[in-house]
């Protein structure tokens, strides 16, 4: 709740929080506890094109995996991959995501 991030809509601060607490504090894609500051609120659909801050709308990540589906160069993707030690499953995780 101290880390209310001002330019987005109070929608979207209050099911961020809930999003975080209905996970238990882990990521949605490895599992892995987060911190404070290590992890991102990743909008499903796009903010952009739909303007949506619904709770199902949002799922939270850890900030490496958040890095991981926006990524587009694929040395970067494969070192990242490697990095986080990612199986089939948390890779197909990630793949449905980049496709929404």
């Amino acid at each position: 709740m101290k880390n209310y991030i001002p330019n987005r809509t109070v929608e979207y601060n209050d099911n961020r929080i809930s999003k975080f607490i209905a996970q238990y504090g882990k990521c949605a894609v490895t599992g892995s506890e987060l911190g404070k500051h290590d992890w991102h609120c990743h909008h499903k659909n796009p903010y952009h094109l739909s303007r949506d801050d619904t709770y199902s709308n949002l799922i939270v990540l850890h900030e490496s995996v958040y890095q991981l589906i926006h990524l587009k160069d694929h040395e970067k993707i494969k070192n990242l991959i490697k990095v986080l030690e990612l199986d089939k499953k948390q890779i197909q995780k990630i793949n449905e995501l980049r496709k929404l």
